[in-house]
């Protein structure tokens, strides 16, 4: 068993609950660490420090907390026959550049003894009180202090030690839902460029695999009825920032990270190996990471759900070696799944099929001057290996603007180092001619060029603004 999976199995059962509107800041494993060491702390919101600040008529009590998580454990008794409490003081930390609110107290009642738990003092309960309402905000690297009441109600077995795990929650606080895919977005891509995170990914990928063709280990998602450590694994590795508050409006981002060969090129992504019971090993290669995401629902048996997909991918030579970070290729597309089970089953609800996701007609912009059109019920893997004429045409343009800037002795030194490293970069997709001058490959897929043309884009449209500052000067 991975290690990270031994130091998060006492948290698996607080992320069963769903289709609620919840949400929760998330966990990894624990990075203590003594003497002059350095660690990186990681983006996220978590608790730093629980103190108690008084106590009454208890015989045990203990707290915990799961590191870099809002997650604790407690366990608590007494022997008279009174009710006994204790307070404790928590403060946490928003260690990311997003407000935060509070969500709520949430707990498995399936959990040890998580069933007496009551958010007020009834005599029969466990009362668990937080100081503050829901929607209180932490700010961009900032803390937030809150006081807890723990109350063994009096009608409590005498000498019955109550064990709890539960979740102080918070969400990001966004205006808009696109606001909210774009932080998911930018998470995604540090999980992937992180090598401890990518690695959680795919352990979670191949180990959940049986050799059952009909399960296969190439999707993991935190959807309705997903399996119990993939359902964990996402929101840990999302660290909260799945949960949103949007103009106040609670919701929940549903996803699906999908492993898979988009493009047909073995040089881009990476490669996965299962084993089959039936044919033995078989090596999936050039699979990019694939997110589908939905706020919907997800609730409507043979219904459909809007379905956002983005790909991501990195670069590697002849030799199999990577050679890039892993990047966004392409847009982010609108479109709709069916609604089905989890591991597929039709008729069932909490989830979607991602490989009969089909787009809605939709243009999507490029540059400020340009941006390609797509038609109705188009396949991710069809987007994906489109060959487009107009977006080569764009493509060429910019070459050839970028050749002439490079020329441009006027502007010289550091600035048109850029520029020059965009256009070596986009060397991928052109060929020199017998002058020297760049031609567009016309077989370049669409997706590929348009991160190389938004890049383009922007360097060059840097560099103009400089050269017209000193031609201004003179």
């Amino acid at each position: 068993m991975k290690a990270w999976k031994i130091s998060l199995i006492c948290i698996l059962l607080t992320f069963l609950c769903l289709f609620t509107t919840l949400g929760y800041a998330s966990f990894s494993s624990s990075m203590r660490v003594s003497g002059t060491a350095n660690i990186e702390v990681p983006e996220g919101l978590f608790i730093t420090k629980i103190r108690e600040i008084s106590s009454g008529s208890l015989d045990v009590k203990s707290v915990s907390f799961v590191e870099h998580s809002t997650t604790v454990s407690s366990s608590l008794s007494r022997s008279g026959t009174s009710a006994g409490t204790v307070e404790y003081e928590i403060t946490v930390l928003n260690n990311t550049t997003h407000e935060y609110a509070y969500r709520g107290l949430y707990y498995m009642t399936s959990h040890e003894n998580n069933s007496y738990i009551s958010t007020s003092n009834a005599n029969n309960k466990l009362g668990i009180v937080v100081s503050f309402p829901n929607g209180s905000l932490v700010g961009p690297q900032d803390t937030l202090t809150f006081r807890v009441k723990y109350t063994v109600g009096r009608s409590i077995g005498r000498n019955m030690t109550l064990n709890t795990l539960v979740n102080f929650q918070f969400g990001i606080n966004v205006d808009s839902v696109d606001k909210a895919y774009d932080i998911v977005h930018h998470k995604f891509l540090d999980i992937l460029n992180t090598a401890s995170t990518y690695q959680q990914l795919v352990d979670v990928l191949d180990d959940k695999f049986d050799g059952d063709q009909t399960w296969t280990s190439n999707y993991v998602g935190n959807v309705g009825n997903a399996v119990d450590n993939d359902m964990m694994t996402v929101e840990t590795l999302f660290a909260g920032q799945l949960t949103m508050m949007v103009n106040g409006k609670a919701q929940k981002a549903w996803v699906i990270i999908k492993h898979e060969d988009l493009d047909g090129n073995e040089l881009t992504g990476d490669d996965y190996t299962v084993r089959y019971n039936q044919y033995g090993d078989v090596t999936h290669k050039g699979c990019e990471m694939t997110l589908y995401m939905t706020v919907d629902p997800l609730n409507q048996a043979n219904g459909w759900a809007p379905v956002y997909v983005t790909v991501f991918t990195c670069d590697r030579d002849i030799n199999g070696n990577t050679i890039s970070k892993w990047y966004q290729v392409g847009s982010t597309y609108q479109g709709q799944a069916n609604i089905v089970g989890y591991r597929g089953e039709y008729g069932g609800t909490g989830s979607f099929v991602t490989d009969n996701w089909k787009s809605y007609a939709s243009a999507y912009q490029v540059t400020e001057s340009y941006s390609y059109s797509i038609g109705a019920d188009v396949s991710i893997k069809t987007l994906m290996q489109t060959v487009d004429q107009s977006t080569i045409t764009e493509f060429q343009r910019l070459l050839v603007s970028a050749e002439a800037m490079i020329a441009n002795q006027k502007y010289a030194g550091t600035g048109i180092t850029v520029v020059e490293d965009a256009y070596a970069k986009a060397a991928a997709f052109y060929t020199l001619d017998a002058n020297g001058k760049a031609i567009a490959d016309q077989d370049t897929r669409r997706v590929w060029l348009i991160p190389i043309m938004q890049e383009l884009d922007h360097v060059l449209t840097v560099a103009q603004e400089a050269i017209d500052k000193v031609e201004q000067g003179r």
